[in-house]
Parts: C-alpha cells; structure tokens; sequence
C-alpha cells in the first residue's frame, strides 16, 4: 500500500467512500452525501489541506484523509478527517493515513490538530487515541442524524 497525495482522477473513490459512511455509519455526522463538484473542490483545496489517499495495488484507493483549517477566535489548528472502505476495515489503513496527516500537519507549522468523532464511533476514538491524540470535550447532543441525537467527542493532540 502506498500513501499518497489524492490525484483527480481519485475523486469518484473518495466520494464513493465517504457517501458509504454517510448513509451506513457514524463515522461522520453529515447527513448528506458528498456532491462530485465539493469533492473536486477539497482537491483544488489540497495546497494547506493536504488530501491524501491510501492505495493499494490491484484494488485502487482503500481509503482518504484530508487536513482542513479549523479556525476559531484566531487560532490555527487543523482538523483531520480519516475514511476507509469497508473491504479495507481493520488493515491498518486509517492509522497509517492519520501518521501521515500527523507528519504533514507538523510539516505545514501546525501546533494542533483536532478531531470531531461521533460519540458512536468507537473505532475512530481508538484510532485517535492510538495516534496520542486525548479527549478534550464532549458537545451533548450536537448532531441529528439515523432519527436521533447524538454526541460529538473532541479529541486533539499537541503537535509541538
């Protein structure tokens, strides 16, 4: 598997990964799926967010990662977002798409970088914790989504 930054061409496979967890999981609270044209934009966002894919030989792009501004009263801190096909579950994809979003936050003089989980999202909790990232907070009922509400877990790593 090699990671790598995300190409045009791996729009269609980062869009068809994230709508999967649109409409099946918790892994993000947006309830809506990905359009093509704001999926086109986040790669033409990719030179302080980086946008990064995993590619395994024979099967394509198994999974993305993307780096945004999480801008708040002035600070600059990054905020990560990690996505893996379902095929791809339990390979160790999204801890190594989270490493290199870790080193490229670092790289582009971050101090911060941060994470918004569904509190469901038991797995991204501990693949974050897994990368030294703690929880910070907890917004109670912060997201509607399946039919009901749900917490959102704050967790962060110091990047210094």
């Amino acid at each position: 598997m090699t990671i790598r930054p995300a190409l045009v061409e791996d729009l269609p496979a980062i869009t068809g990964i994230y709508n999967w967890a649109v409409n099946q999981t918790f892994a993000t609270i947006d309830s809506e799926p990905l359009e093509t044209e704001e999926a086109r934009q986040w790669w033409e966002d990719a030179k302080r967010s980086p946008l990064l894919v995993a590619d395994v030989p024979d099967d394509g792009v198994a999974g993305w990662a993307r780096l945004f501004p999480w801008k708040q009263r002035g600070f600059d801190i990054v905020e990560d977002l990690v996505y893996v096909d379902p095929l791809h579950h339990g390979q160790g994809i999204g801890r190594q798409l989270l490493t290199e979003l870790v080193e490229a936050a670092r790289g582009l003089g971050y101090k911060t970088i941060v994470a918004s989980l569904a509190a469901d999202n038991q797995a991204g909790l501990r693949l974050h914790e897994a990368a030294g990232f703690a929880v910070v907070g907890t917004l109670s009922n912060a997201a509607y989504k399946f039919d009901r509400w749900m917490d959102i877990t704050l967790v962060q790593r110091d990047l210094g």
